[in-house]
């Protein structure tokens, strides 16, 4: 199916809330439950999710409770309408049993069963996840449709490298180009199924724990999958080049070789590609933390104590040293002994299939139990093949 142009949505005429609420709380299950398929697939048209669908279609100050949902967005205004909180607020008589009621009550309603527990998740835990996607990726974006793989040409011309331009001289150029190869995309994540009479005498935030193991489960997916073509490619641009770091002195990641390392990364920085990430396993980060263990001797450096006597102060805090920053990230799928080294803002992106939520949504209507599943179709691509390079740190 052909996924509409959201300007299709945008001339439409936008819902009140209350309106929204009596199509999916009807007192008929069936007719509750084809409300909110036709919700669902109306939001799948448009290769959007049903909240983001929500947000665009609905007016929260259209109709005649507006009032209620003054500083709501369309999705907000319309899980208050429908009396389907993510938190318990006791003073104001909330309770989180209330959303369990009406989903129980009103099976079109359960179309947004997954987004209120991702809002109860987001409210109740602030866990950062020491794994996660957006540390690796230059930025992530949803396509609705296939979209090819790119390899990235550098321009051919001596003085490419120089961007000074003389008179009817040729303008240097670099060049993408589309292959014939697709991104690969992967289905991420999982579930939890519960039944009937659990989601009767539950609330909701019973389901906190096993709701947050999921989404970092979905995000260490993700993060392998991202590893995985930085260092072997995407089936068009080849792996990545192998350096060793003993090519900048000597191997091994010590205190004493620091040298080494920056050495390295002076000479990514001459070459174009100055190194804003290295991505790393859960013990070359160890390795890393101790590098830079103070030491116990206080008799400083020669140059030190020669400045104390008159001799030249050389500063070497040089503005580029200075704003040199480098971040390390961890993937435990990086190989041991092995550093990924990147331009992060040119190296990868994560490409996110349009609506492939919505299928959970009518899982959540359809099944004879109540169904939680958090699931994300993602592909990786890269954009600039040689803004990323594996440092081996063991040769």
């Amino acid at each position: 199916m052909a996924i509409r142009p959201l300007t299709d949505l945008m001339k439409k005429d936008r819902l009140s809330p209350d309106e929204v609420a009596a199509m999916l709380a009807n007192d008929s299950p069936s007719t509750s439950a084809e409300k909110g398929l036709q919700l669902v697939a109306e939001a799948a048209s448009y290769g959007i999710s049903l909240r983001d669908y929500l947000v665009l279609h609905v007016a929260p100050t259209k109709g005649e409770g507006a009032a209620k949902y003054t500083g709501l967005n369309g999705y907000e205004a319309v899980k208050a309408a429908l009396n389907l909180p993510h938190a318990n607020d006791f003073e104001q008589g909330i309770t989180l049993q209330a959303a369990a009621n009406t989903f129980q009550t009103y099976t079109g309603t359960r179309a947004l069963f997954p987004e209120v527990i991702d809002d109860m998740l987001k409210q109740k835990t602030r866990m950062e996840q020491v794994e996660n996607i957006a540390s690796i990726v230059s930025q992530s974006r949803t396509v609705d449709q296939v979209e090819m793989i790119t390899t990235y040409v550098e321009d051919d011309s001596a003085d490419r490298k120089q961007y000074t331009i003389s008179e009817m001289g040729r303008v240097p150029v670099r060049s993408v180009r589309t292959s014939q190869n697709v991104v690969n995309f992967g289905k991420r994540g999982s579930g939890i199924e519960m039944s009937y009479e659990f989601n009767r005498r539950a609330s909701l935030d019973i389901l906190t724990p096993f709701a947050a193991r999921i989404v970092r489960e979905t995000e260490l997916s993700k993060v392998a999958a991202a590893t995985a073509i930085l260092i072997n490619g995407d089936n068009v641009n080849a792996a990545a080049a192998v350096v060793n770091l003993s090519t900048y002195g000597a191997a091994g990641i010590s205190a004493a070789n620091f040298k080494s390392l920056a050495k390295f990364l002076m000479a990514r920085a001459k070459a174009g590609y100055p190194v804003d990430t290295l991505v790393v396993n859960y013990d070359m980060y160890i390795e890393l933390m101790f590098m830079y263990q103070p030491t116990l001797s206080g008799n400083g450096s020669i140059p030190a104590a020669m400045e104390q006597r008159g001799a030249p102060a050389i500063q070497t805090n040089v503005s580029f040293m200075a704003n040199m920053g480098v971040n390390v990230v961890i993937s435990s799928a990086v190989p041991a002994g092995k550093i990924i080294a990147m331009s992060k803002m040119e190296c990868l992106e994560e490409l996110i299939e349009a609506g492939s939520d919505i299928s959970e949504n009518e899982r959540s209507i359809k099944n004879q139990v109540v169904t939680y599943i958090k699931t994300e179709n993602t592909g990786y691509k890269l954009a600039i093949p040689e803004a990323r390079v594996v440092l081996d740190t063991t040769v």
